[in-house]
């Protein structure tokens, strides 16, 4: 099963990546790409077009944003209060927009409704940037192609702030933008606005590449590659998509570079091991499952997503293992456990069905499914 990382609706916006690259990969070398394998198409959108709001709809927000700052309103709170103002009816249809067509039609997925905001926090000149959250994520399937989300939240920096002598400042003071927090969410990474751009790019590549648009696939998965050369996730795409034209020399040197790079991606990992597989490289395709396993990755819910495919591909030993892996990790993501204890039941293994089941209770706090729970456990107990 392909797996491609992507960042469908589940809250402002979703992605990979930090601020900052280590010496080690500093001066890291492209990967060369074989771009005979692709027709040429349009240019992809530039962030300029990506950003672009109609006079219309740049006239509707000023108009708010002066009203507001007449109050005695900050800039960076205006932004965040038109939003939550003016589109709380936003659809989110699974599309990537720009801003103006994200505004004019009132929907879009998530990273479209981070793209109109970075347009009004540039309209009113308020510096932001983007934090990566650890979070569930959420998965569409098309054909052999998994999709997974992230989740990113924005960060409007208060302007008015001034540093004061001799004091150091470990986060500038900002607002959060953040539509749909949920409590088992987990603080990570700051993105800068070059990686932001990127996770754009990536994510309309995804798009075309599950409508089998391959060429315009690879045109903006190329253009992310190279504003941000350590994305995993990019080069993941590029690899699927050599492979997809029968180029695996370059797949796999796409693979390598991606698992080298400081932006740690599972997925690369597991389609990796595919192409090893399909190439009939079946040692070279053991290590690499090792060393899966081996890896230090603190977001429980990258092995919670492993934990999901294997039991999808009724790997049970495989889920066994990573929704073990997720609750030594998050003891508190409380849907380890509850899928834990069904892949113990599709193997006859009540007795670590029930022991799992007790373990979840300590972390169900709605009374409706603690109740629910409490009465499946009772079952399984009666019927041993």
């Amino acid at each position: 099963m392909i797996k491609v990382s992507w960042f469908v609706a589940i809250c402002l916006v979703a992605t990979l990546g930090c601020t900052s690259v280590d010496n080690k990969h500093a001066k890291k070398i492209s990967v060369p790409l074989n771009t005979s394998l692709f027709t040429l198409v349009d240019p992809v959108i530039s962030e300029q077009e990506l950003y672009a709001l109609t006079t219309s709809q740049q006239q509707t927000f000023l108009k708010f944003y002066r009203s507001k700052i007449a109050k005695g309103y900050l800039p960076h709170e205006v932004v965040k209060q038109f939003i939550l103002n003016n589109l709380s009816n936003f659809t989110y249809y699974g599309k990537t927009y720009t801003a103006s067509k994200a505004m004019s039609d009132n929907s879009g997925n998530c990273m479209s409704l981070a793209v109109l905001t970075t347009a009004f926090s540039r309209l009113a000149g308020v510096e932001m940037d983007y934090r990566k959250m650890h979070s569930l994520p959420l998965y569409e399937k098309h054909g052999n192609v998994i999709l997974s989300s992230s989740h990113v939240q924005s960060l409007l920096y208060d302007p008015s702030f001034i540093p004061e002598e001799n004091y150091i400042y470990l986060n500038r003071p900002a607002i959060v933008v953040d539509y749909f927090p949920q409590e088992d969410n987990l603080l990570s990474k700051t993105i800068n606005s070059n990686r932001f751009l990127a996770m754009y790019y990536i994510n309309k590549a995804a798009e075309f590449y599950i409508e089998n648009d391959f060429n315009y696939s690879f045109a903006y998965a190329k253009e992310a590659y190279q504003i941000d050369g350590d994305s995993a996730s990019a080069m993941n795409l590029l690899a699927l998509l050599h492979k997809k034209k029968g180029d695996e020399v370059s797949a796999e040197r796409l693979y390598l570079a991606a698992i080298e790079s400081t932006d740690t991606n599972i997925s690369v990992l597991d389609n990796y091991v595919n192409l090893l597989k399909s190439q009939n490289r079946f040692d070279k395709a053991q290590k690499i499952k090792k060393q899966i396993e081996s890896i230090y990755d603190p977001n429980p819910y990258h092995w919670l997503e492993k934990a999901q495919l294997a039991r999808y591909q009724n790997e049970y030993a495989d889920a066994e293992r990573f929704y073990r892996k997720v609750i030594k990790l998050a003891p508190y993501v409380k849907q380890a456990y509850l899928e834990l204890h069904e892949v113990y039941l599709l193997q006859g293994k009540k007795h670590q069905a029930i022991a799992t089941l007790q373990q979840s209770l300590l972390w169900l706090h709605e009374p409706k499914q603690k109740k629910k729970y409490k009465k499946q456990l009772y079952q399984l107990s009666q019927a041993i």
